[in-house]
């Protein structure tokens, strides 16, 4: 395996990027530059055959200026009048759009009418499909997150998943466009898709079935007390409903006698502002600056709290991850800066671009970088980049595992020479994205090659789901985790599992079960836990084996978290 790509994926992608090559070599000015280049140099080399052998003069095409806009109308208007074929200029208008935009940063985009509605659905509300998010790395498609529940978790995709085929169709490295995408994952409820994933670290292609299904798609994925007295919100995203759900959610965790929360923002892609105002609110005193706004045709917005949160003085920990981005930044950079949490896990993504919507008549539109987000102490969110090159941009994550900063904090990037200060006078950096405060690394111990191979062929859930069809009738009964926790522990589901992952063809070697044990029983039975109690049944159970979150425990049990995480480092 070469860095983070196996060579399937290599393959797959020398192939398309020879086919594509010379699309490839301009970038959204260079594209129309090509174009009429192309247009002019190839056509007019013909023509010049034909006008020579005539006599007749060449044409000069007749331009107000010798703008590359105003050379690309003159081309459209050529096209229109003199191509042989007749063609629609709309399809040949609408790939220029994207190429245009890819000139500038990585989050502005131009969308097509279908392919606005698709990307806004998340958002809003249930849909039948996959239940994935993701993004489309130039050729790729990239799995951004996992909805919580839905199709794709049951049958084991991960984020990070780079999906190579759809039903033996290819689709890395052709430039596929996303509603292209969507058509292929997206379906009826009930019918099957199957799926070629790339996995980092995994060497060959990973073959998958998904049935479709509703979408669930809640901002929370579970709220729970996980040991006396503490409460966990895990929150996906910031939706239309976030505050409504969050609201309910402090509610439930109250009357269960919550006293310190943990607040779980990894995986959480981001979302509507208004949803991170409001959740950062209820820990802020009255007047609090959460992030400010600010671009050079914009002037600087403050996003500041309106009243007194109503947990603003409860002890709280917030947990991040790589794949925290966004408005789950701007919580955790409000938090950090008025020093009123303390951050556990590791680097955020560092996406703080600011996209305005424009909409054209047709339902399509365009996402626009207008402006960006700094944190209450003046640290811009955004991670760096460089105009066009949203292929390195968006390979950071990947570089991120290769140079070991998901392993060791000594790996991480900080831009020292731009040090900021904290309400309370603590030094905090820039550089992209928001550094916890205490660092947790990604756990490798216990990760044995039979728990690979088990967890690659996703044998855990599908064992989980054939238990759960055998066991339905006795299982329903239970309505609290901890009874049904009990109860699994009784049976025999280990000696279950290693007797099915066998007739699959996988048997732990000397030691294995001792190195992976425990992790492969706990994580049967919390999604055992999930078929009977949804979510609430699965994150109680997985916490005891989540070193991020058992950290994060250790730290709000503290009378000053902020103070114990500066102790821990």
């Amino acid at each position: 395996m070469d860095g983070m790509w196996n060579r399937e994926v290599d393959r797959a992608m020398d192939e398309a990027r020879a086919v594509d090559k010379a699309k490839r070599l301009n970038r959204a000015t260079g594209y129309v530059a090509l174009l009429v280049i192309s247009l002019i140099a190839i056509g007019l080399c013909g023509y010049t055959l034909y006008e020579l052998r005539s006599g007749r003069p060449l044409q000069i095409i007749q331009v107000v200026d010798n703008s590359a806009g105003e050379k690309l109308r003159a081309v459209l208007e050529k096209i229109r009048s003199d191509y042989v074929d007749s063609v629609s200029l709309d399809s040949v208008e609408e790939a220029v759009l994207p190429a245009l935009l890819a000139e500038l940063d990585p989050h502005s985009e131009y969308f097509p009418a279908q392919e606005l509605e698709a990307v806004q659905e998340p958002l809003r509300g249930d849909f039948e499909g996959i239940g994935v998010v993701f993004n489309m790395l130039t050729d790729t498609v990239i799995v951004q997150s996992v909805i919580a529940g839905g199709p794709s978790e049951r049958a084991g995709i991960e984020a990070g998943d780079r999906i190579m085929r759809v039903d033996s169709i290819g689709i890395a490295g052709v430039k596929l466009r996303q509603d292209s995408v969507v058509r292929l994952l997206r379906g009826a409820r009930g019918t099957r898709v199957r799926v070629e994933i790339a996995r980092l670290g995994v060497e060959g292609l990973i073959p998958i079935e998904i049935v479709r299904d509703k979408i669930p798609l809640k901002s929370i994925e579970a709220a729970y007390v996980v040991e006396d007295g503490i409460g966990v919100i895990r929150l996906s995203r910031f939706a239309q409903k976030t505050p409504k759900e969050f609201g309910e959610a402090l509610v439930r965790l109250s009357e269960q006698g919550m006293q310190r929360l943990i607040l779980d923002l990894r995986g959480n892609g981001g979302g509507y502002l208004q949803g991170a105002h409001f959740v950062a609110s209820q820990f802020l005193r009255k007047g609090s600056l959460i992030t400010y706004i600010q671009g050079r045709r914009r002037a600087r917005q403050d996003l500041v709290t309106e009243r007194d949160g109503p947990l603003r003085n409860i002890p709280l920990v917030l947990l991040t991850d790589e794949l925290s981005a966004s408005s789950s930044e701007i919580v955790a950079g409000a938090m950090q800066d008025n020093d009123r949490a303390a951050i556990v896990g590791r680097r955020t993504f560092g996406k703080g671009l600011v996209q305005e919507q424009f909409e054209f008549p047709d339902g399509s539109g365009l996402r626009l970088t207008v402006s960006r987000y700094y944190t209450p102490s003046g640290r811009s969110i955004q991670k760096p980049y460089e105009l066009g090159e949203k292929r390195a941009y968006n390979h950071d994550l990947e570089e991120r595992w290769e140079n070991g900063e998901l392993y060791e904090r000594d790996s991480i990037k900080l831009d020292t020479l731009r040090a900021f200060r904290t309400l309370g006078g603590r030094t905090v950096y820039g550089g992209g994205g928001i550094m916890p405060d205490v660092f947790v690394p990604l756990d490798t111990m216990g990760n044995s090659r039979f728990l690979r191979e088990v967890s690659r062929r996703a044998l855990l859930v599908k064992f989980a789901q054939r238990y759960l069809d055998g066991h339905r009738e006795e299982l329903k009964r239970f309505r609290d985790v901890d009874a049904l926790q009990r109860h699994l522990r009784r049976q025999a589901v280990e000696r279950e599992f290693l007797a099915y992952a066998k007739s699959e063809g996988y048997t732990p070697g000397p030691g294995e079960m001792a190195q992976s044990g425990e992790i492969i029983l706990t994580q049967l039975h919390a999604n055992i836990a999930r078929g009977v109690l949804d979510n609430e049944g699965y994150y109680p159970i997985i916490s005891s084996i989540d070193n991020t979150l058992q950290r994060g425990i250790e730290l709000v049990k503290k009378k000053d978290p902020i103070a114990a995480a500066a102790a821990m480092q």
